[in-house]
């Protein structure tokens, strides 16, 4: 009885947010202009972490959000030149400065060994860019979004640096298991990554395997430009799946956290992160599912649902 009255306020607390602030959402007053700005950010170990920056070129900012992607790719994921499947866009045009990143041996980024791209260390290469973007735009803390091995990385930064963050939105976040379509496939690159074997082709095209519902278009441009940039993607990231670092982190974080995942979810298993939301101790938090989506829930048909409770979130 608790949890199905925990749920129905969390349902009612979602769909008074989306209808409050869904229609600001979907036309902004007026159509900001937005500059974007590119930064490579040393870390104390000496890593350069690539940022992309997009803000309005005129207002001050009604918040500040750091974007960190999943294992596919870096930070085309939120920067995907496709109108209408842009993240960094609809945010920046909303009013907010917006930050996205390319992991370490992602993109722009400096190259390291695949095996040591994993969420605890992720993790210190985030908070220097959160410390960077924080001097930069005045404030004392960021919002985080995040997707699939992006929202490990968030809970590993905010669960060691609790007082960084100040929103959180997990998408597809796998909290102790995998989903069982998802094993296999994911049992096998562990046992690549503890042979020693630190990248393998990232094969940007089997990003629709994640995906339920979506546009073709979309899927050509992304595959045409992660081919690019990301060739090949590490493996460290796997072996999060082996030893779940980020689950033991995850009591320690502070900040407010909305939980998205697509009703379709074949990557994170939606029984765990069910068990994962009613056991996170944090007084404000929220569970939501997207319909007709999947594990890409940022480049899926269903988007616009996405950036929705997304803007809603942030805006509290």
């Amino acid at each position: 009885m608790r949890k199905i009255k925990t749920l129905t306020a969390i349902l009612v607390v979602l769909g008074t947010l989306i209808l409050s602030l869904g229609c600001a959402a979907l036309h902004p007053s007026r159509e900001a202009k937005i500059a974007q700005r590119e930064y490579l950010v040393k870390t104390p170990q000496g890593i350069q972490i690539y940022v992309v920056g997009k803000r309005p070129s005129i207002e001050e900012p009604k918040g500040v959000v750091l974007l960190i992607p999943w294992v596919k790719s870096g930070s085309t994921l939120y920067n995907l030149p496709v109108k209408g499947y842009n993240l960094m866009d609809y945010l920046a045009k909303r009013g907010f400065a917006v930050y996205a990143v390319d992991h370490r041996s992602y993109g722009k980024s400096s190259k390291t060994s695949g095996l040591l791209v994993r969420g605890l260390t992720c993790a210190e290469d985030m908070k220097a860019v959160a410390d960077f973007i924080e001097e930069l735009e005045g404030v004392k803390k960021v919002d985080v979004v995040a997707l699939s091995f992006g929202t490990v990385v968030t809970v590993c930064l905010a669960g060691k640096y609790p007082e960084e963050i100040r929103r959180i939105v997990l998408m597809g976040y796998p909290c102790s298991t995998v989903n069982k379509k998802a094993r296999k496939v994911v049992q096998k690159l562990i046992s690549l990554a503890e042979s020693g074997k630190e990248f393998v082709p990232s094969r940007p095209e089997t990003a629709k395997n994640l995906w339920y519902r979506y546009d073709p278009k979309v899927l050509a441009k992304f595959v045409e430009i992660v081919s690019k940039r990301t060739p090949r993607i590490p493996t460290g990231p796997f072996l999060d799946l082996r030893d779940w670092d980020a689950k033991r982190l995850l009591p320690r974080v502070k900040a407010p956290i909305l939980f998205i995942y697509g009703d379709h979810e074949n990557f994170a298993d939606l029984e765990d992160t069910r068990k994962c939301f009613y056991a996170f101790p944090g007084e404000k938090k929220a569970y939501m599912l997207i319909g007709n989506a999947s594990h890409g829930l940022v480049l899926e048909e269903s988007h616009d649902m996405v950036y929705r409770a997304i803007y809603g979130w942030l805006s509290n």
